[in-house]
């Protein structure tokens, strides 16, 4: 193997063969052949070996290190995202095992070209130190810490860069989040507001969401203090359909950078620049470390952030409203932060908002340096429909729209849905459209069920629950369904929702 040869796709992927998790080659110093097979049953098997005696164990181990410094310093130069440096013996079976300064790295975040550059550096630091006989490989691997499950909810450490952060939020423990039942992980809908309560333990918390979210039709019943009819169930955030939408988008992302790493347009007449290929490294670093939370949480039970504690029966309440709500106790290892410590936050662009809502501004409050809005006290039920001259603009954070801002309708709307058994089910409803600026760009969308629903000022509104709109059409020529806006989105008021809980034999407040 010369300084020049790149290794095959088929010597990358085989070099490591026997080794347990049989990484990927990056780069190496060595000059040995590769051994190849017919298959896997055929090809010769490697192994690995503690080091044992040997000239570099002192020199590597004793302080202070300048061998060990300096390698170090090599793969900081080169912004190598590294993941661990092992000294063992790699060889064949019964073969002799050399010993090998063993570099592990994220899979696609050093080209071969840098890692060649990173390996033949190593080297030569290990022939200035009189290490004749050892080499420097460099391999795919990341590091776990092999605990069972991460922290599902994570605290919101803005660490990552702009583009990245609306795929970090869906582990975040925010409001707008997506969630749904573990049972039906692909039926999804959104983590409203956090609640717990009156005067009772800070730790025992709980996610407002609507009842259809956790429940289909199909099961009757609730689950209330005096009457428990209703099964409980566990609740996921990051359900099937969005972990499989942000994984897809972040490999692509990643796909875009490891072309120009691969050299792709050369065949184009295509070059880049330095700054476009450190930009571009960059990039496929920072994507590949978000990557790995989502690959942490492959398993659904690894996405479990609380059980159905409350669910109210899918029924007219007293007050003409639906009762149509679902109270999620939160389980306290599925959180960085400690569940006292929760707080309602929605991340809003506090440039945007100013923006487009410049006479408004003054009603903007405890809106953080970073952008979020903490949202504490709720708006009256009397307030929201109450002057006929005053725009009452609100906002939402949803699993499928996102931030989007709207104006109140003055009037009420009548809803009729009809239940599993064909009952009507008539409610009056506080209807929403999506704000004059915001006029190609709908409030809710399929899959906001559960949202907050909030006013700039930082106060509670109510909890979107439905909206009305076109049914699915097939688009022209195609079998592709639409999934439809809503034109008009309903939310029921928090007021009400909390006198319904009550009612219940529930007595909460929020966060």
């Amino acid at each position: 193997m010369d300084l020049t040869r790149r290794p095959t796709e088929h010597e990358r992927d085989w070099f490591y063969n026997g080794l347990f998790s049989h990484p990927k080659l990056v780069a190496r110093s060595s000059f040995t052949s590769f051994k190849d097979g017919k298959d896997s049953w055929s090809s010769p098997k490697k192994t690995l070996a503690v080091v044992g005696e040997h000239a570099i164990v002192s020199q590597w181990n004793d302080e202070p290190s300048s061998l060990r410094n300096q390698i170090l310093g090599i793969l900081a130069r080169e912004k190598a995202n590294w993941q661990a440096i092992d000294i063992l013996r790699i060889g064949y079976d019964g073969e002799e095992m050399p010993v090998i300064v063993s570099i592990s790295v994220l899979a696609d975040t050093l080209s071969w070209e840098m890692g060649n550059q990173v390996a033949f550096h190593c080297r030569n630091a290990l022939v200035e130190h009189g290490l004749d006989d050892v080499h420097c490989e460099i391999k795919e691997s990341t590091l776990d810490n092999l605990a069972s499950n991460p922290a599902v909810l994570q605290q919101d450490s803005r660490q990552q860069p702009p583009y990245l952060r609306p795929y970090m939020y869906q582990l975040a423990d925010q409001l707008g989040t997506s969630i749904a039942s573990l049972d039906q992980p692909h039926r999804e809908g959104t983590k409203g507001i956090y609640l717990r309560r009156t005067g009772g333990d800070p730790d025992e918390v709980f996610a407002l969401t609507c009842r259809h979210v956790c429940y289909d039709e199909s099961e009757t019943g609730c689950l209330l203090p005096r009457e428990r009819s209703l099964p409980g169930k566990s609740v996921i955030q990051l359900p099937e359909r969005t972990r499989k939408a942000v994984v897809a988008d972040l490999e692509h992302l990643k796909y875009q950078s490891v072309k120009v790493l691969r050299g792709d347009g050369k065949a184009t007449g295509e070059s880049y620049d330095d700054k476009i290929i450190t930009e571009c490294q960059q990039n496929v670093n920072e994507i590949s470390a978000v990557l790995q939370h989502f690959t942490l949480r492959e398993a659904l039970e690894a996405r479990i952030l609380g059980d159905v504690a409350y669910a109210s029966e899918y029924a007219m309440g007293s007050s003409g409203l639906l009762s149509d709500w679902c109270l999620i106790r939160l389980r306290a290892d599925s959180h960085e932060r400690r569940l006292s410590e929760l707080s309602n936050r929605v991340y809003i662009d506090g440039k945007e908002l100013e923006r487009r809502f410049q006479a408004l501004v003054v009603l903007i409050k405890d809106l953080d340096q970073d952008g979020t809005l903490h949202i504490h006290g709720i708006v009256a039920a009397s307030k929201l429909q109450n002057s006929t001259r005053f725009r009452r603009l609100v906002g939402m954070s949803g699993r499928t729209s996102g931030v989007t801002f709207g104006e109140v309708n003055q009037a009420k709307s009548v809803v009729r849905r009809v239940s599993h058994d064909g009952t009507p089910l008539i409610s009056r409803e506080v209807g929403v459209v999506a704000e004059r600026m915001q006029k190609y760009d709908p409030f809710a969308r399929k899959g906001d069920s559960g949202a907050c629903v909030f006013g700039l000022e930082g106060r509670a509104v109510g909890m979107v629950s439905g909206g009305i709109k076109r049914e699915e059409v097939l688009k022209e020529d195609d079998d592709y369904i639409h999934d439809l806006p809503a034109d008009v989105t309903y939310f029921t008021p928090m007021e009400s929702i909390l006198a319904d809980m009550k009612a219940c034999g529930l007595s909460m407040e929020i966060v």
